[in-house]
C-alpha cells in the first residue's frame, strides 16, 4: 500500500510539474491579441491542442480606415480544452491586401527641433568650462525653443545663441518626451576671443531604406520596419517634416560575420512623395509614384511560422527579386515591435553576392504561403545570414493612424 501511494505521489508531482510546464509556455508562446480573419480557420497557434472560447465571430468595417476591426473581444485560452492558460483579446478583421514594394527609396528626413548629440569643454581665461554640463543639457536632449522662439535649425539656434553676447537664455528641450526648461550662457574662449557654446546638434539625416508595401487606394507607403535614429545618440530622430527621394543602388559592400555590409544607393535630385510617421514599426508617408507590383494578402501575426519564406529586394539597379530564406523563429508576444521573427538568409545565389543581410535592406518584404508576413529590420554583427524582422500586421496598423490622416491632401496639393 505505501508502495502504491508513494509511486502514485510520484506520478501527481510529475503530472503537477508537467501542468504548470505547459501553463508557463502557454501563456509565453501563446498571443496576448489574437486577429481571427474573416473566412480562415487560423484562430490561435498550434499549442499543445489550444482552443479559445467565448469567441464572437462579427467582422465589419472597423473606426480605422482600412482596417476592417471589430471592438475587441476577450477570450480564455485553454489547453487541450480543460487547462485554462490565459485570457487573450480577440479582433476581428477582414482580409488586407496590399501591393509589396522590395524597391530602395531615399530618406530626407528634418527634426523637430535640434538634437544635441555631443558637448565640449571650451578654454576661458577663468579655466577649463562645459556650458552644457553647467545646464544640465544632456546629449539626446531636443531643443526645442529659446527665448520662446521655436528652433527651425541648427543654423537658427546658432544665431540665437551668438545673438545672446554671453548673456543666459531660456531653453526648452524634450528630454525623454518631458519638457524641461533651461537656462543656458555660451562662455568666452581664450584663444579666439568668441562666445561658444561647446555644442555639437543635429537637424537633420538622410539615407536609403527599401519599401515595404504601398496601398493602391490611398498611395501610402510603409518601409523600413524600425524607426530612424539618430547615430549619436540612437534616439528616434523627432520628425517635423521629411520626403521620399527617387533613388537607385550604384553597388554594395558585401557581409560578413563581424562585419555588416551595406547598399550604396544614390539619390537623383527628385522628390517622389512625403513622410509622415516615423516611429519604432517603420516610416510611412504618401507617394506620387505610379503603384505597379504584385497584390498579397497580409497575414495577422498567428498565421507566420516557422519554416521556409522568401524577401523581395534589390540589390543592384534592376527590378526587386524573390530570395529563399527561413524563419527560424516567432516570438508572437515580442516587447520589441521590430524583433519578432529570427529570419536566415537560405539563398545560395543571394549570400554569394552579398554575405548576408545587408544596411539598407531594412524593410525588405517577407513573404510566407503567399501573403506578406514582415519585414526585414537587423542584421546579426556576428552572424550576417541572419536578422530579426517585425510582423507585416504591425506596419498595416501604423499606415492608418492618425498622424498618417493629417496628411491625406498631400497627393491633391501635389496634383
Amino acid at each position: 500500500m505505501r508502495y502504491f501511494i508513494r509511486i502514485l505521489s510520484i506520478f501527481c508531482s510529475a503530472l503537477c510539474v508537467i501542468i504548470f510546464s505547459l501553463i508557463y509556455l502557454g501563456c509565453r508562446f501563446i498571443p496576448d491579441n489574437i486577429t481571427i480573419v474573416e473566412n480562415s480557420r487560423t484562430v490561435v497557434p498550434n499549442f499543445f491542442g489550444a482552443s479559445m472560447y467565448g469567441v464572437k465571430g462579427v467582422y465589419e468595417t472597423g473606426v480605422a480606415e482600412g482596417t476592417a476591426r471589430t471592438s475587441q473581444n476577450e477570450t480564455e485560452v485553454t489547453l487541450l480544452k480543460i487547462i485554462p492558460v490565459k485570457n487573450a483579446k480577440i479582433t476581428g478583421t477582414k482580409r488586407q491586401y496590399v501591393t509589396i514594394g522590395g524597391d530602395i527609396f531615399g530618406i530626407k528626413l528634418y527634426t523637430n527641433g535640434v538634437i544635441v548629440v555631443s558637448t565640449d569643454t571650451i578654454e576661458t581665461d577663468e579655466g577649463s568650462v562645459n556650458p552644457a554640463k553647467e545646464a544640465d543639457l544632456r546629449i539626446g536632449d531636443i531643443i526645442i525653443s529659446v527665448n520662446g522662439t521655436d528652433i527651425q535649425s541648427v543654423k537658427h539656434l546658432s544665431s540665437i545663441i551668438q545673438e545672446s553676447n554671453g548673456e543666459y537664455v531660456n531653453m526648452t528641450v524634450l528630454r525623454s518626451g518631458i519638457e524641461k526648461k533651461i537656462s543656458f550662457r555660451t562662455v568666452k574662449e581664450k584663444i579666439s576671443n568668441k562666445y561658444r557654446a561647446g555644442l555639437w546638434v543635429r537637424d537633420s539625416t538622410a539615407g536609403i531604406g527599401t519599401v515595404t508595401f504601398y496601398k493602391t487606394e490611398n498611395n501610402s507607403f510603409a518601409g523600413l520596419g524600425h524607426a530612424i535614429c539618430d547615430t549619436d545618440t540612437d534616439r528616434i530622430m523627432p520628425m517635423k517634416s521629411g520626403e521620399m527621394a527617387e533613388a537607385y543602388v550604384n553597388g554594395f559592400y558585401k557581409s560578413s560575420n563581424g562585419s555588416v555590409g551595406e547598399l550604396c544607393g544614390v539619390f537623383t535630385g527628385k522628390n517622389t512623395g512625403v513622410l509622415c510617421v516615423n516611429d519604432e514599426t517603420g516610416i510611412y508617408g504618401y507617394t506620387t509614384k505610379t503603384i505597379n507590383g504584385k497584390m498579397y494578402p497580409v497575414a495577422v501575426k498567428q498565421e507566420v511560422h516557422e519554416g521556409e519564406a522568401q524577401i523581395f529586394c534589390t540589390i543592384d539597379n534592376s527590378e526587386p527579386k524573390l530570395y529563399n530564406v527561413k524563419i527560424v523563429k516567432v516570438n508572437s508576444n515580442s516587447a520589441s515591435v521590430n524583433k519578432d521573427m529570427v529570419i536566415e538568409i537560405t539563398d545560395e545565389e543571394l549570400l554569394s553576392k552579398t554575405g548576408g543581410i545587408l544596411q539598407g535592406m531594412s524593410g525588405t518584404p517577407i513573404i510566407q504561403d503567399g501573403m506578406l508576413v514582415g519585414a526585414v529590420t537587423h542584421v546579426f554583427v556576428n552572424n550576417t545570414k541572419q536578422g530579426y524582422a517585425i510582423f507585416a500586421e504591425r506596419m498595416l496598423e501604423t499606415s492608418v493612424c492618425q498622424d498618417m490622416k493629417k496628411y491625406e491632401q498631400f497627393l491633391q496639393n501635389a496634383a
